[in-house]
């Protein structure tokens, strides 16, 4: 796909992925069925709610579909794991194979699936990352770029991203982050999960690193690939010095390598986010959920009556016009 060779179709290239942390088990045929089928009802459910002149109504029919409780989705929404939302525990909570199956996920895969249904109905949608998050970027009715987060059901501006992800103004002004990812760009990020899953599994090698490196050639400025880079060196060192004689000259080059590295990243301006402070936004993340959820519910109890009212007005009139007849 990166080379051209064969169509960019996103939802292969996460499959291979996380198929290849489950070494193969895994069957493409009924992963494209369940996505295809999801992308049927999204479409009838465009048509049914009346939203076909919209130009927005693919990427609403996906939202509303991983949001609301709705027949076509069993009235279960997506949610996120706010337990475990790095995978540490359980890597396999990346995936978006998990989600479909147990709609819990993070911010990897619920914007991955969100992207997956849009390409299935055929509206365009962007991957667009920040220090440790990835969310959507599309077009709006008006034209303008719109940010859609999947973790919390929201839809927010540039400022508060800049804000909440402590992102740098020389990292805005590079555009390392934020921005709607191209085919080329995406497909790097899926070698990254790749990069990442194999280090779960085996650890960093050179076949790591050729990952690493391949991603890198179709996106040389994407902060979290030139940190796996950096990442390589610094365990090559660490085992390098768990030996009995280690190289020091050895040891000496990978500093240097992992240096260039790092300058590189500094440069650019990135600034990383502690895990203290995402766990800080990702508790502020899951109030905003839990206020979401009650305007859910207090709206399907409102829908339901609305139901109730209009079923008891129409067997009134049935038994209006019934007694008419009979007499």
């Amino acid at each position: 796909m990166l080379r051209g060779e064969i169509p960019f179709d996103f939802r292969r290239a996460v499959f291979i992925t996380e198929n290849s942390y489950y070494e193969g088990k895994l069957k493409y045929a009924d992963f494209k069925k369940v996505i295809a089928e999801t992308g049927i009802k999204l479409k009838n459910f465009i048509v049914e709610s009346e939203m076909s002149s919209y130009k927005t109504a693919g990427q609403w029919a996906a939202f509303t579909y991983m949001t609301e409780k709705l027949e076509i989705n069993n009235h279960k929404v997506y949610t996120y794991d706010f337990e475990d939302y790095f995978g540490e525990e359980d890597y396999t909570k990346m995936f978006v194979t998990k989600l479909m199956k147990e709609k819990n996920g993070n911010c990897h895969s619920l914007p991955y699936l969100y992207k997956i249904l849009c390409d299935e109905i055929g509206v365009e949608t962007h991957l667009a990352i920040t220090p440790n998050h990835v969310y959507i970027k599309h077009i709006s009715e008006k034209g303008s770029w719109t940010n859609v987060e999947l973790t919390n059901a929201s839809f927010p501006k540039d400022k508060w991203i800049v804000k909440d992800f402590e992102i740098p103004k020389k990292a805005v002004e590079n555009k390392l982050y934020m921005q709607p990812l191209s085919n080329e760009e995406t497909l790097s990020i899926t070698l990254f999960d790749l990069a990442n899953a194999y280090d779960v599994q085996f650890g960093v090698d050179s076949f790591y690193l050729s990952i690493v490196d391949t991603a890198l050639s179709y996106f040389p400025h994407c902060v979290p690939l030139l940190m796996n880079k950096a990442n390589y060196y610094t365990e090559l060192g660490n085992r390098e010095r768990k030996r009995a004689f280690p190289s020091l000259e050895y040891l000496a080059a990978l500093k240097k390598s992992e240096d260039f590295v790092d300058e590189k990243i500094r440069e650019l301006g990135h600034r990383g986010m502690s895990k203290k402070m995402y766990a800080k936004m990702v508790r502020m993340m899951a109030k905003q959920k839990v206020k979401h959820e009650k305007r859910q519910d207090r709206e399907d109890k409102r829908n339901a009556k609305k139901k109730d009212r209009q079923e008891k007005k129409k067997q009134a009139e049935l038994e209006q016009d019934v007694q008419k007849e009979t007499k």
